[in-house]
């Protein structure tokens, strides 16, 4: 009886390696260790570049060069196309690692555009990239979208949204949306700088929204997504 067992654990061994070998591949892949090699950033011809920022993106010492570029593509009234390239540094070169022509809004793409192409600060913070946009339906009402992205389990995410729409004293409604704990916070806040009308109360609620993902970055453009909130009438935007 006692041989018998000996023999029949030996016999398993092979198959309890092999489980083993399956599990350490799968983790490898996992990790992106087998993902295909970055190649060097050159930027077009023509495309002009109209922002580059730099930051550690990936939490690993080293910063990332971040640029954004109008591109020779036009886009009917809204001015030409822009496109995001999100670099990395390697032996004194540059290495595209992500390309995205959704995220930036086109050059004209600013409503009255008071300035001379539309409002656009890119910064990095806390190893994510944040990207604000403004919008302006007119010379006091103008729309904000600020929108922070992440790499994170191969790809990039936004994490994190906030959408100001402001008119000048008179109203500005805020939706903070986090993906990543599904945590909404809405504010209704209004002013009357003539003092004249009665001015509605402010108002304030922050909710859970069952969010099945986490948006990526690719194909995401901002302010369109409207949603409403769970057991109210009102919606709120990213």
């Amino acid at each position: 009886m006692i041989l018998r067992i000996s023999f029949t654990v030996a016999n398993r061994k092979p198959y309890y390696m092999f489980r083993i070998y399956l599990v350490l591949l799968f983790s490898i892949l996992s990790c992106g260790l087998f993902a295909q090699p970055l190649t060097n950033f050159t930027a077009p011809a023509n495309y002009t570049k109209i922002v580059e920022v730099k930051g550690d993106l990936d939490k690993d010492g080293v910063e990332e060069m971040v640029y954004v570029y109008n591109t020779n593509k036009p886009d009917g009234q809204l001015g030409f196309f822009r496109v995001l390239y999100i670099c990395k540094a390697s032996a004194g070169k540059l290495q595209l690692w992500k390309e995205n022509a959704t995220v930036i809004r086109s050059s004209k793409d600013c409503g009255l555009c008071f300035e001379k192409d539309i409002t656009l600060e890119v910064s990095v913070k806390n190893s994510a990239l944040v990207i604000k946009q403004t919008f302006f339906n007119s010379s006091k009402h103008s729309s904000i979208n600020r929108n922070v992205f992440r790499y994170q389990n191969g790809d990039w995410f936004m994490i994190g949204s906030t959408f100001t729409d402001n008119y000048v004293c008179g109203w500005t409604y805020k939706y903070d949306v986090n993906f990543s704990t599904k945590q909404v916070s809405i504010a209704d806040t209004f002013e009357d700088c003539e003092e004249v009308k009665v001015i509605p109360k402010d108002k304030f609620s922050t909710f859970k929204y069952p969010f099945t993902t986490v948006p990526k970055m690719d194909g995401y453009r901002p302010g369109i997504v409207e949603l409403k909130a769970p057991g109210s009438k009102k919606s709120f935007y990213y």
